[in-house]
């Protein structure tokens, strides 16, 4: 049950690290998301992710002027949007996997090590299993990234024959 402030606000919905890598199927070195900020199932996830110079990411890109790759920062919002559509649904079962389908994204400025990154994830339509968001993505109320895309879960069956 969600606590009501004084103030007539809603508590936010927290997530420590351990809880949230639960959400994941990613491990380590793939799990990017470092705790949930907030969270109301069917609208929005808020995440943060802290970015460190000892990121696997960032070893070689790049080695005299560091910088966390945009490829990685999509993985992070990716993940964000697997979160949300499993609260606002439910859990992945054994059997099944996400999905990323199309995805626009904008980045408009560059993320270094010390910076903080907050992923506001909407959910724009949920369908079934097919999930429409939209995500922004900030360092300190900067605009750093701003994506829309989808996401599908699926039986790892109906993958076909699995190569891996």
């Amino acid at each position: 049950m969600t606590e009501i402030r004084e103030s007539g606000e809603r508590e936010p919905r927290t997530m420590g690290f351990t809880e949230l890598k639960g959400w994941l199927r990613h491990r380590h070195p793939m799990v990017y998301l470092d705790r949930v900020l907030d969270y109301s199932p069917g609208e929005f996830v808020t995440c943060l992710m802290a970015v460190s110079g000892q990121t696997d990411a960032i070893a070689g890109h790049f080695p005299e002027r560091a910088v966390f790759p945009a490829s990685h920062m999509m993985q992070a919002i990716a993940q964000s949007a697997i979160i949300l559509a499993q609260l606002s649904t439910s859990p992945l079962a054994d059997d099944e996997i996400t999905l990323i389908g199309s995805v626009k994204a904008r980045f408009t400025r560059v993320v270094v090590p010390g910076d903080q990154v907050v992923f506001t994830t909407t959910c724009e339509s949920l369908r079934g299993d097919f999930l429409t968001f939209a995500c922004r993505a900030e360092v300190s109320d900067r605009t750093v990234a701003m994506t829309r895309g989808t996401l599908v879960r699926t039986k790892v069956s109906a993958l076909g024959e699995q190569l891996w």
